[in-house]
Parts: C-alpha cells; sequence; structure tokens
C-alpha cells in the first residue's frame, strides 16, 4: 500500500485525497465562522439568540460524534454526507435565510463539520499502520490548518465585498471536497 513509512503516507494517493477533501470541506466554514455573529447582529439577533444558535450546531455535532461508533458507513461516504451538508448549509446561507431557518440549518454543523472529520478520522484508522497514526493525523492537522488559513484570508475579502453571498463561494469549496471524497473512495477502493 505504500504506507511503511512517514513519507509514504504523502505519496499514497487515497490519503492525499482524503486530506484534501477534509480539508476543503472544513475551509468552507470559514465566512461562517468569521462573520455568521456579524450578520446575525446585523439581521436584529441579540446575543442570547446568536449564542443559542452556536450552541445548537455544536449540540448536533456532539449527538452525531455520541452515535457514530453504531454508524456502518464508510469513512468516505462520511466525507462525501459532509460535504453534501456543508454545499446544502452555505448555499442557503448565501441567500440571508430568514432566522426561523438558522436552527436547522445550524444542525447541518453535524454533517458539515462532523461527518466530515469522523470521515477523515475513520479513514486513517482504518487505512493507516498503527505505527503511522499519529503522523497521518499530524499531516491531516497540517493540511486542514493550511486550507483553513488560506480560506479565512478569502473570507474576508468574499465578505468585505459581497457580505453574505461570500458564503456562495464556501458551497464551491465544499463540493470540490466532495469531488475529492469521489476520488478517495474511488482510489481506495484500488488500495491506492
Amino acid at each position: 500500500t505504500g504506507l511503511s513509512s512517514a513519507s509514504g503516507v504523502w505519496r499514497h494517493r487515497s490519503f492525499l485525497a482524503v486530506a484534501a477533501a477534509a480539508s476543503l470541506i472544513q475551509a468552507s466554514h470559514a465566512v461562517f465562522y468569521g462573520f455568521s455573529a456579524l450578520d446575525w447582529r446585523a439581521a436584529g439577533l441579540d446575543g442570547a439568540a446568536i449564542a443559542a444558535l452556536w450552541a445548537l450546531g455544536v449540540a448536533a455535532e456532539i449527538v452525531l460524534f455520541a452515535i457514530s461508533g453504531r454508524l456502518p458507513i464508510a469513512p468516505t461516504t462520511l466525507l462525501l454526507v459532509g460535504a453534501a451538508g456543508a454545499v446544502i448549509r452555505w448555499g442557503a446561507m448565501a441567500f440571508d435565510p430568514p432566522a426561523i431557518l438558522l436552527p436547522p440549518l445550524q444542525c447541518l454543523h453535524a454533517l458539515s463539520f462532523g461527518a466530515s472529520h469522523l470521515g477523515a478520522l475513520g479513514f486513517i484508522a482504518r487505512t493507516t499502520p498503527l505505527k503511522l497514526g499519529a503522523t497521518a493525523q499530524g499531516y491531516l492537522a497540517v493540511a486542514l490548518g493550511l486550507a483553513m488559513a488560506a480560506s479565512i484570508a478569502l473570507a474576508g475579502v468574499l465578505y468585505t465585498r459581497r457580505g453574505s453571498l461570500a458564503y456562495g463561494a464556501m458551497a464551491l469549496l465544499a463540493a470540490a471536497g466532495g469531488v475529492c471524497a469521489l476520488a478517495a473512495r474511488r482510489l481506495a477502493s484500488t488500495g491506492v
């Protein structure tokens, strides 16, 4: 499989595809992380409502993590579900949804963040030798960090120029992550 050394992890094409998928999906949260509270405040929501919306997203993620051990879902499928959840979430956010739609959109955090995170870590757990697990997770963390840093910089420019329409670019990032997840699925099935 090519996964016998630390440098082999970077040469493993299915790992690269998973790292790209997870990085793009997670980086698609940049506008949300940076500007959602500003948007919601401008829409008339008070601090308590904004805090409740953030807490709802975290609670949805925790529920997914709590039940994930009982879900017979392949890691690449989780990545695809995460990408789909992010595309729906950010696509809707681009149109300044009414406050009544914000709670269900926040529940999609279980998919956009949670499912993609579980998929990436599950892939590493299933495909990487135990002695290289921490190395592969470290490499994944580097990829995630670099993608998020670039996305945050892009988000600032987009949000300044286009406001909430910047979420549309995040939906495109998540869709690109979904394409990478499909590639990872194909590559994993061939063992490369």
